[in-house]
């Protein structure tokens, strides 16, 4: 069995120093994460002293949470709110669409144009030989 070392970070999360193991391509997201929360640590200081610090965890926590529901709720919104097509567009995709069939009529016309003309060269080739 092979066993793969992660590599680890020794970083501060509330003050605390811990050890942390992570996937290489994952370092900077967790480093940015370590900021975040501890950014909110601080933001908590007044609280410091006067409650425990799984108080504050706990508020953070709370609040981190509350911002991802957030986020999750905005983009939801915008998923069903999405126009499906703007009017304009509508009215370009009906012009393309008229378009495309003039084209195909067009397309037939000259087909038949074009065996007409053959007919006629094929008579006049014949009424020469007479």
């Amino acid at each position: 069995m092979i066993v793969i070392k992660m590599p680890s970070l020794e970083v501060m999360i509330f003050n605390n120093k811990v050890n942390l193991s992570y996937k290489e391509n994952e370092k900077d997201r967790l480093i940015k994460a370590i900021e975040i929360l501890n950014d909110n640590w601080r933001k908590y200081s007044n609280l410091h002293g006067k409650v425990s610090d799984i108080k504050i965890a706990s508020l953070i926590s709370l609040e981190l949470q509350d911002s991802i529901n957030d986020l999750k709720k905005k983009i939801e919104y915008k998923k069903n709110n999405l126009p499906v097509q703007t009017n304009k567009e509508k009215q370009l995709e009906t012009k393309i669409d008229k378009l495309k069939e003039e084209l195909s009529l067009s397309e037939k016309h000259l087909e038949e144009l074009n065996n007409e003309l053959i007919k006629i060269k094929e008579n006049l080739i014949k009424y020469k030989n007479e």
